[in-house]
């Protein structure tokens, strides 16, 4: 009788935080803007076919298919479609699109009982509570994106090992491994622990050689999927090259990312002022692998899965980030169920055969978690989105409440375009350079003059930009032709601007005002200057030219100033470029825009100031000379009234 109790108080415990769960990841779902991440799954499945989705899939993004498939699928069974802010009322778009991410939620925290059953955590009915209000895990399973169906067929395949299912293993298994190729580390380990544990053994099988034959055989299948379809997408298995990517990570970065950013949402939590101490993720990462050793060492054929999928697909995700440093938590947030396995883990072993007390111990651990968790999710999810990322649904509707008839537009870098394809909107926009080129004067003035009819104003979507027009040539190509922006917009990096012109024109290459001829020590050169003001917003743009290869990155400036032996009243340093394009990347002899704005202080006395430019190094802080020997090059007056 006290067993079917404690059954049956074990299922309405899961139950309670399940629809804990349900409640809370559907409250405002669809209130926040999708985020580019979103809107980039949005034009891969409503923006193309299936024939075209598979292509990108196959040629340019690093992603297997089965997420997009079922996102295309469930669309279309729903019936999910794009709008135009400002002129229509939302479609429901953000609620139907990052539904799905819910119901796995749901799946990944009901498989957390049966998983900690296998694992014998006393009190494994308790294990959903650890993570039902858990910032990251709410923060990634309110997503339009793949990761919450990447952790449930994850969970999915290791119960699977645990509980010696092999057609299970087959479906949930390859069903990760076709959802994220990060999740053959967590697998791969998990299944070598399986091998050499002996589980999906045949019992009928007899000699260790038959045994060991068919593990491998149905350990390995699913991996033949994958391997399939990296040979299908060779080009972006051996090929792609991440935006942004940085160095590899160190040791103390991984454990950072797998201690505070993963188990505390420091990540998500910094912003908003709320994080723990650091120390907090450190400590319960310590706890929660101890705790899975100790379950390993009890049970290995079942508490050595979880073990070597956390531990050996970390491992392998931080070998992976040294060849290509992509390095984030979102692909660690597999690990955080089974870290959750851990914890639970360490205090069923701490109370051995006292079940009982080991329970209530769960139990009353929870309670803080979840206390915990309501109050940093709380907000989280009531926090503008533009804490994190910006705002794109309310720039599209400023683009739509504000365009005339005749307008056009640009979209640099190229992808900001795909915004469109789920937030629509009457000008049509053209896209600009994709990541990886770079935008130079003739092609700046080419995307020009495309896009506006007649008298039109030319709008400016302008993310990401840094990476394909680093000295944004493409302003400063319709500044230079007497544009001067009648609309703006600004949410975060995303900015929009509406360039009008006083009369129609043609719009050559950008080009300096002033000519020059000034060459810096080591072989840099300042081919000329120009300038271009809007009320108190100063831009002006050095022209520079590369005379021989240079090794290192150089600080560029500007400096306004009273007169040459004046201390610059307002100034605006930068390396020459961009991060995204360092000067040992350019090539001699082409000319190199770039631009330096400056905002005047509303305090600044009228009179007549000089402009100056310089050459510094970003870590030594020390000038570059002039051949003349001066390390500050006069360039002109500047009136201002």
């Amino acid at each position: 009788m006290k067993r079917i109790t404690r059954v049956w108080a074990e299922r309405i415990s899961v139950v309670a935080a399940l629809l804990l769960f349900w409640g809370v990841a559907l409250w405002r779902l669809g209130a926040p803007s999708l985020w580019y991440d979103e809107l980039f799954n949005v034009n891969l499945t409503l923006g193309h076919d299936f024939p075209g989705m598979l292509a990108v899939l196959r040629t340019q993004q690093p992603y297997p298919p089965l997420y997009y498939l079922f996102l295309k699928a469930w669309a279309a069974l729903v019936g999910a479609r794009p709008y135009a802010p400002g002129l229509e009322p939302g479609s429901g778009l953000e609620f139907l699109l990052r539904f799905p991410s819910v119901l796995a939620g749901v799946g990944s925290l009901a498989l957390l009982l049966p998983l900690g059953r296998r694992l014998r955590i006393s009190g494994a009915a308790f294990l959903p509570w650890l993570l039902a209000l858990h910032p990251m895990f709410l923060w990634y399973t309110r997503d339009a994106r793949l990761y919450a169906m990447w952790v449930l067929f994850t969970l999915a395949a290791l119960y699977a090992l645990a509980s010696q299912r092999r057609w299970l293993w087959w479906g949930a298994a390859t069903a990760a491994l076709l959802t994220h190729y990060f999740a053959l580390f967590p697998l791969a380990g998990a299944a070598a622990i399986a091998l050499l544990t002996g589980n999906l053994c045949p019992p009928s099988q007899s000699s260790a050689r038959p045994r060991w034959l068919m593990n491998i055989i149905t350990l390995g299948a699913p991996f033949l999927f994958l391997l399939v379809w990296m040979l299908i997408a060779l080009r972006v298995t051996l090929g792609f090259q991440s935006f942004g990517a940085g160095s590899p990570p160190d040791g103390a970065t991984f454990v950072g990312l797998a201690g505070p950013d993963l188990l505390t949402a420091r990540v998500f939590l910094e912003p908003l002022g709320h994080v723990l101490n650091s120390w907090w993720g450190y400590g319960l990462l310590g706890m929660a692998l101890l705790g899975l050793i100790l379950r390993a060492w009890k049970a290995p054929s079942r508490g050595g899965i979880c073990l070597g999928a956390a531990a050996l697909g970390a491992a392998a995700t931080f070998i992976s980030w040294q060849l290509r440093p992509v390095q984030h938590v979102r692909y660690l947030v597999w690990l955080l169920p089974l870290l959750a396995l851990g914890l639970a883990g360490l205090v069923s072993t701490l109370f051995g055969r006292r079940r009982a007390a080991a329970r209530w111990t769960l139990a009353v651990l929870s309670l803080p978690v979840l206390l915990w968790g309501a109050r940093q999710s709380l907000d989280f999810m009531t926090a503008e989105r533009t804490v994190w990322y910006p705002d794109f649904r309310d720039t599209v509707r400023l683009l739509n409440e504000r365009a005339l008839p005749g307008d056009g537009g640009i979209a640099v870098a190229a992808h900001g375009a795909e915004i469109f394809t789920a937030y629509r909107s009457p000008v049509a926009f053209i896209p600009g350079p994709t990541i990886g080129e770079r935008l130079q004067p003739e092609a700046a003035a080419r995307l020009a003059d495309m896009p506006r009819d007649g008298a039109g104003r030319i709008w400016t979507l302008l993310y990401q930009d840094e990476a394909v027009d680093p000295g944004q040539v493409l302003i400063g190509t319709l500044e230079a032709v007497g544009g001067y922006r009648v609309e703006m917009g600004y949410s975060r990096e995303l900015r929009l601007y509406a360039y009008a012109f006083p009369e129609v024109v043609s719009i050559p290459p950008l080009a300096p005002q002033h000519p020059l001829e000034s060459t810096f020590e080591g072989g840099i050169a300042l081919r000329g200057w120009s300038l271009h003001r809007e009320e108190r917003l100063l831009a002006v743009y050095l022209f520079w030219e590369l005379l021989e290869p240079q090794p290192e990155a150089w600080m560029g400036a500007v400096h306004l100033a009273p007169n040459a032996a004046s201390a610059p009243t307002v100034q605006r340093d930068k390396l020459v470029l961009s991060d995204y394009w360092t000067l040992s990347e350019l090539p001699v002899g082409e000319i190199l825009p770039d631009r330096y704005e400056m905002v005047i202080p509303p305090d600044l006395p009228a009179g007549s100031y000089q402009l100056f430019a310089l050459l510094y190094s970003p870590e030594s802080g020390q000038r570059l000379p002039l051949a003349t020997g001066v390390d500050r090059l006069y360039l002109g007056d500047f009136a201002w009234q």
